[in-house]
């Protein structure tokens, strides 16, 4: 098991139990876009918020450090399950419209994951992430985000 493989010992019930997501979130997202070609789904799990993704988006790269996890995800048409961490995806440089991650973040080394996307997004594209708790960045946009919550 790797370093953030948290979850591949039981994929199976993780699959059963994971929440959705509002559909309106997937929406919003496709809708700020540059465009709906690529998008990549970063700490997939089983696929949850990848396949909502692909009723927007024409293609997308599901990736979990978790190969467990990738072989219990949610089959689509247009989603490609692969195993690959935050920090080294195996994706081609300006692949991503958007990048989402879905509860994951607080598990990435956050600087060399920035730094991934900055290669990965296409110019003007977009990383969406969402969790349970207030994501650390850097001191000064933390105090803005302390200043909004």
């Amino acid at each position: 098991m790797s370093r953030n493989d948290h979850f591949s010992s039981f994929a199976s019930t993780y699959a059963q139990y994971r929440p959705t997501y509002p559909t309106a979130l997937f929406e919003l997202l496709a809708a700020r876009s540059p465009s709906t070609h690529h998008a990549w789904d970063c700490a997939t799990g089983n696929g949850q918020a990848a396949v909502s993704l692909a009723s927007h988006f024409n293609h997308v790269t599901a990736t979990d450090i978790g190969a467990n996890m990738i072989k219990h995800a949610l089959p689509h048409p247009r989603v490609t399950y692969q195993s690959g961490s935050a920090e080294a995806p195996p994706l081609d440089e300006n692949y991503a419209d958007l990048i989402t991650v879905a509860q994951a973040l607080h598990w990435f080394d956050r600087p060399a994951f920035w730094t991934t996307c900055q290669h990965i997004l296409k110019p003007d594209g977009i990383l969406a992430y969402w969790g349970y708790l207030l994501p650390k960045i850097t001191p000064p946009i933390d105090a803005i985000v302390d200043d909004y919550h």
